[in-house]
């Protein structure tokens, strides 16, 4: 018959032994848990994205028929730009590296200031009274769209950026490094974005004052 220490030393054992299990199991699924958060936020703030370029073309055909002196093909050039670039974040798996994070920003800043300065110039010309002018009507539905998709790129940006963060320090504080270096999450890190990069629709639009 086993000693009472014996039976109290083995009970002892197995509950720790669970104990060990339940943690590294729920460190390993937390992590794998957060990365799935971060595609889901990653693909949510590409398809905002997407919307967006998918507005340029109804800009471009309301320059044609306006008189402003913007360039089609700049803004033409700028928004194939940003759609092959966009493409290549979509198409990674992984961790986007920062290099093609930084072509996405830049890609996407000069969007953002290709359509700002069509918004801008358009608005100028609303409600005159010729045909080569553009409808308020006309306006206030493509302005509207933009508007919706910036605050969208806005929201979803800070979301995809808390993810990251979130991921990025449990690799590296206790209990969640013991877990990261045991199955290789300590490896993974990933980009942030720029918070300035999709600021929201009144502040990205706002008429610069002289």
């Amino acid at each position: 018959m086993l000693e009472p220490w014996l039976k109290f030393t083995g009970i002892c054992s197995v509950v720790m032994a669970i104990i060990v299990f339940c943690v590294i199991f729920g460190g390993y699924s937390s992590f794998v848990r957060s990365q799935n958060r971060i595609e889901a936020s990653k693909s949510l703030l590409t398809d905002a994205c997407q919307k967006r370029l998918d507005i340029v073309p109804e800009l471009v055909e309301i320059i044609k028929t306006s008189r402003i002196k913007t360039s089609i093909p700049s803004i033409n050039q700028t928004a194939q730009k940003a759609a092959i670039i966009l493409k290549q974040v979509i198409a990674h798996e992984s961790a986007v590296e920062n290099a093609l994070i930084k072509d996405f920003e830049l890609s996407q800043t000069q969007l953002t200031f290709h359509i700002k300065q069509t918004l801008s110039q358009l608005e100028a010309l609303v409600d005159k009274n010729s045909s080569q002018y553009v409808s308020s009507q006309q306006f206030s539905a493509l302005k509207k769209q933009v508007d919706t998709t910036q605050d969208n790129l806005f929201v979803i940006q800070k979301r995809y950026n808390k993810e990251v963060a979130y991921f990025n320090l449990r690799t590296k504080v206790f209990p969640g490094f013991l877990i990261a270096k045991l199955f290789g999450f300590n490896k993974i890190h990933y980009t942030s974005i720029s918070k300035d990069l999709f600021l929201p629709a009144q502040k990205t639009f706002a008429p610069v004052t002289s």
